[in-house]
């Protein structure tokens, strides 16, 4: 038992309390969780104890359920926040007793006003140190007796009232997930060979119009960015560490021309003096308030990404080398743009350091990006053997690597579901993740199988532990909207597309989310717009088909399909494919979706989609489920597709 940590009267530790908070807040209440612990009263926090794989909302209630007090972190986030009104009515009903501890100077809405009115109120704003002693010693005044266990059957009507996570679909590469988080995910075995601190030396404005206040809020944006967790981090000193081992150091420019904003970013070697890496980027200067969040997200994904690889080696990696690896990361890992660039600069890697387990992981990641970027045929079957080679190489020399786990996960027979589970889950016990990045990942598998439901909970923990990711708030966003709640999936798109540098994703998610969302009218003027990267046919028989269904007349309809149709196969793709499936042809739609499989990882994803529902009553559904894989899995882990739970559920659901 921790020293001075509270005990019931029969000597019993004293169950955990509950820490509630906004996503937005997570840094805040992992630090109040911390110092709560120091002294001596243990936490559970979801960003911390909900483990690999785990329902998301069903740990919620089972550690409320469980715990003697919950800790609300109140902030103008908290105050807006859903989730943690549900926090707090499940609070009131097992009897547990709230204390706030207020982060911001913010009086609760009308929404918090009844639930706290008689709560206790304790101000982090004015001294910290002194808020979390006052806090914790009226934590350990809280007894056993205060909040007695619920059992579950007890509360069994008010657990199943609570209801399963929202019915979700979403269609993504999720080969490009792995490359553009599996470089944070992990914490080595060894510890690094020398600090992975990143001193940020600052960003100067060298155009004076600028605001002046800009590099100080390019400094807190990076803060935000780096978070608290993991191996990768960063400080404000004045200089570098003593001693003679590679020292980081993160800084550039900031000035106005013309009518963008350009900033230019170098990553360095202060030891050495060596540039590891540096890039040149464009902004219009019309949205410089959305500049330092920008230029945050590129430095810390681009830093960790090749700090955290370096930190994986025991030794030092010569500057050569890890600047090598900072090019992976940047066409492959974090912004996978070039994935055949990557893959040469990830052998130049493992060239020059053979025995970098994780350098071959990078060549695994480049490999399957290749892969899938390739039609089926000769290339991609030697870029997946180049892959497979490269995963047994990292794994013999690290069998704890669970980035090549993952990687592997995506080159084994593509209709192995069983087997890509095993593989994911092995992952999650050899080495856990830090980043919330396996909940995105297992969430794309869940899909492809149909279980939507339980994906959910991944991508909802995935935001929370790495609130900057772009890819995991499409996903929820996507999901929300697919399932019918497109009021709830606002926030989730608003925020992709604001950490998302792409000008044409708000256009390009307008198109494509039209068949699910019935907006055809807002579907065709995204698709009109000559920037959105489709080709003339494509974009003209896409356009037709909305037209159609705008007017509903049954000629125009079948006059759309036929245009669909004769697109050329190269053209027939997912947004092809729902279009036809939400224009009544689900013939059609099935067979554009047989002659797709392969093509992606996450394919079987959509068939699932609502577009897609009345092709899972075609008697040739049986057939390609069966070829996919998928009721092997279901019949081996004993799940069933979420759409098997309708009153009227599709025959195939009998088989299972």
């Amino acid at each position: 038992m921790d020293p001075g940590q509270a005990t019931t009267a029969d000597g019993r530790a004293p169950r955990p309390v509950f820490v509630s908070y906004s996503t937005a807040d997570r840094k805040q209440a992992l630090a109040v969780c911390k110092a709560l612990e120091r002294r001596g009263t243990k936490c559970w926090i979801s960003t911390r104890d909900v483990a690999p794989g785990e329902n998301y909302q069903e740990a919620i209630v089972r550690a409320l359920r469980g715990s003697r007090a919950m800790v609300l972190v109140f902030s103008e986030a908290a105050n807006n926040s859903d989730e943690i009104k549900k926090e707090l009515s499940l609070a009131s009903r097992y009897h547990i007793p709230v204390m706030a501890l207020r982060i911001e100077d913010v009086e609760p809405s009308d929404a918090f006003a009844y639930e706290l009115s008689t709560r206790q109120w304790i101000d982090a704003f004015h001294g910290w140190d002194r808020s979390i002693d006052a806090l914790a010693g009226r934590l350990k005044s809280t007894t056993e007796s205060v909040a007695q266990p619920v059992t579950e059957t007890s509360h069994r009507r008010r657990s199943e009232a609570i209801g399963r996570p929202w019915v979700i679909a979403v269609a993504a590469a999720v080969v490009l997930i792995l490359g553009a988080g599996a470089w944070v995910m992990f914490r080595p075995v060894p510890l690094a060979a020398h600090s992975m601190v990143v001193r940020l030396t600052g960003f100067q404005r060298l155009s004076r119009d600028l605001p002046a206040s800009l590099p100080d809020t390019v400094r807190e944006e990076i803060g935000a960015a780096f978070g608290d967790q993991g191996v990768v981090g960063v400080s404000t000193a004045l200089g570098p560490p003593a001693g003679t081992a590679p020292a980081y150091a993160l800084g550039g420019t900031i000035r106005r021309d013309g009518e963008k904003i350009r900033v230019i970013t170098r990553l360095i070697n202060e030891r050495s003096g060596a540039t590891l890496w540096s890039s040149s980027n464009d902004y219009e200067a019309t949205q410089l308030a959305r500049v330092p969040r920008r230029i945050a997200i590129q430095s810390a994904l681009m830093a960790r990404c090749g700090l955290f690889g370096a930190s994986t080696y025991p030794k030092s990696l010569p500057d050569q080398v890890l600047s090598d690896y900072l090019q992976y990361c940047l066409t492959t890992a974090v912004f996978p743009t070039d994935p055949g660039k990557g893959l040469n600069f990830a052998r130049k890697v493992v060239a020059a350091a053979p025995d970098f387990s994780w350098g071959w992981s990078a060549v695994a990641d480049a490999a399957v990006q290749n892969m899938y970027s390739n039609p089926l045929g000769p290339r991609r079957e030697e870029l997946r053997q180049i892959g497979l080679q490269a995963v047994d190489r990292a794994l013999a020399l690290d069998p704890r690597n669970s980035f090549a786990m993952s990687q592997k996960a995506l080159m084994i027979d593509a209709n192995d579901r069983v087997g890509q589970e095993k593989l994911l889950k092995r992952a999650f016990a050899a080495r856990p993740l830090d980043c919330g990045c396996e909940h995105l990942v297992y969430g794309f598998l869940l899909e492809n199988a149909g279980r939507y439901a339980d994906a959910t909970s991944e991508f909802r923990h995935a935001i929370e532990m790495l609130s900057l990711d772009n890819i995991s708030e499409f996903a929820l966003a996507d999901s929300l909207s697919v399932s019918g709640k497109p009021e709830e999936a606002k926030a989730h798109y608003a925020a992709t597309v604001e950490l998302n540098p792409d000008p044409m994703l708000a256009d390009t998610m307008a198109a494509v989310d039209a068949t699910e969302n019935g907006n055809y009218s807002a579907g065709l003027k995204a698709i009109s717009n000559p920037k959105l990267p489709l080709a003339d046919k494509q974009r003209a028989a896409v356009a037709t088909a909305y037209r159609a269904m705008i007017s509903t007349e049954a000629g125009q309809k079948a006059q759309a399909v036929k245009a669909l149709l004769s697109l050329p196969d190269d053209q027939k793709n997912y947004l092809v494919l729902r279009t036809l499936a939400a224009l009544g042809a689900n013939r059609d739609a099935l067979q554009v979706f047989v002659e797709g499989i392969g093509s992606r990882w996450d394919w079987p994803s959509l068939l699932w989609y609502h577009s897609m529902r009345h092709v899972l009553d075609d008697p040739a559904i049986p057939g390609v489920l069966q070829r996919l894989g998928l009721v092997k899995y279901w019949r081996t882990t004993h799940t069933k597709p979420d759409v098997c739970a309708e009153k009227v559920a599709p025959s195939f659901c009998r088989m299972i």
